[in-house]
């Protein structure tokens, strides 16, 4: 097995909801003994349980970096030609997550994953990422990721952080300079107010 292999396995959620769907279906038979119709639904729950633990067997699927794995089955990354979501994803359903991959050669496959809805996002994005010749529901890999995460040198800087003010004093100083100004300032209200007085008293004389 090649290194650093990222393995997706089934979630577990799909078997006890399987198990729910069997118990319901064998408690709509008992029930069908008593009330004939009652074998309708119990025949729903049958084929709804059969489905569910089909989705649950699912193998898990590994991706390294030259190529992924589906169950025994090998697929290197440079054969799919188209990754296309199905149209139960395509209506905003994440889980299970269906694809029809287009190989090289007209060869086409179907996986299906029935994972977390984390573990389906994670799978389709790091599926995308390593397609590299492929196209994603008809847009290309290059024009894909051209929209889908801009390119780190496009992203516009961000402004530089403010230069905090220097202080060429100490707090000790600057409140030493402020009592002088105020006091200059007293000084010089005086001075104009004695100047004005003076000049008042010579036009009176």
């Amino acid at each position: 097995m090649e290194p650093n292999v990222e393995i997706f396995l089934p979630s577990r959620q799909y078997a006890r909801v399987g198990w729910a769907a069997l118990a319901g279906s064998l408690v709509c038979v008992l029930c069908g003994f008593g009330a004939p119709l009652a074998f309708i639904p119990a025949l729903l729950c049958a084929s709804t349980a059969a489905a569910i633990f089909w989705l649950a067997a699912r193998p898990p699927i590994r991706l390294g970096e030259a190529q992924f794995n589906v169950g025994e089955r090998s697929i290197a990354w440079r054969e799919v030609r188209e990754v296309n979501r199905s149209r139960f994803n395509s209506a905003g359903f994440v889980s299970p997550l269906i694809l029809h991959l287009k190989l090289t050669n007209a060869r086409y496959k179907i996986m299906v994953y029935p994972g977390e809805p984390e573990r389906a996002e994670r799978l389709l994005k790091v599926l995308r990422k390593n397609s590299h010749f492929a196209s994603f529901d008809g847009v290309p890999y290059r024009e894909f990721w051209m929209w889908a995460e801009p390119v780190e040198e496009e992203r516009p800087a961000l402004p530089p952080a403010a230069v905090p003010p220097v202080h060429l004093f100490s707090r000790e100083d600057e409140e030493e300079i402020e009592r002088l100004y105020q006091k200059l300032k007293a000084v010089g209200r005086l001075d104009s107010r004695s100047t004005k007085d003076s000049s008042d008293t010579k036009d009176k004389d």
